[in-house]
């Protein structure tokens, strides 16, 4: 059997060390935590806003679309700088590589336009579907757009709740509208 080397008492020493801190890390705040729960203790708490609902929403689809075209974009920048930063090294293999990759992801957001995945507000969609906008109308009744009735439609949102983030607390999707706001 070979002596141990420095080498090999180093890194018994790392393990060592790691495997103790690792402990001491886990244990001494089960020792000196506190022990009271409670339903208020169990309740996430995000910068001072009293949480509303679950954290599994339904999202469309166009917010996964939006971080795929994030990605690819972000990625493309990333290898268009790190080109550009060493251009006189990789010479003109480097630069037909680079066009090449820049003809690909043009024709990715060529694909992208023609089949409407980037045409998402709704006005977009009624000049596909050839519905002409009513805005500047004779019907269009500006006073009537704009008035403001009382502090509660600050407080209130349109379908008659008023929001988590106001009151504090989330309301069921059974419960009635208050008195006040019925009126």
């Amino acid at each position: 059997m070979s002596a141990i080397t420095p080498y090999d008492w180093a890194i018994i020493a790392f393990v060592i060390g790691v495997t103790f801190l690792c402990v001491f890390m886990l244990t001494v705040p089960l020792l000196l935590g506190g022990k009271s729960w409670g339903r208020a203790k169990q309740e996430q708490f995000e910068s001072g806003v009293v949480s509303a609902g679950g954290a599994r929403i339904r999202l469309s689809a166009k917010f996964y679309l939006v971080a795929i075209f994030f990605v690819v974009f972000d990625l493309e920048a990333l290898y268009l700088y790190a080109w550009a930063t060493s251009v006189r090294e990789v010479g003109w293999m480097g630069f037909t590589t680079m066009l090449i990759f820049v003809v690909d992801l043009l024709i990715a957001l060529i694909y992208v336009f023609a089949t409407g995945a980037l045409t998402w507000s709704p006005s977009d969609r009624r000049k596909a579907a050839g519905i002409k906008p009513k805005i500047g109308s004779p019907n269009m009744n500006i006073a009537e757009i704009t008035r403001f009735n009382s502090i509660e439609e600050l407080v209130i949102d349109p379908t008659g709740h008023i929001p988590a983030q106001s009151s504090g607390r989330m309301k069921s999707n059974t419960s009635t509208a208050p008195s006040s706001i019925q009126e």
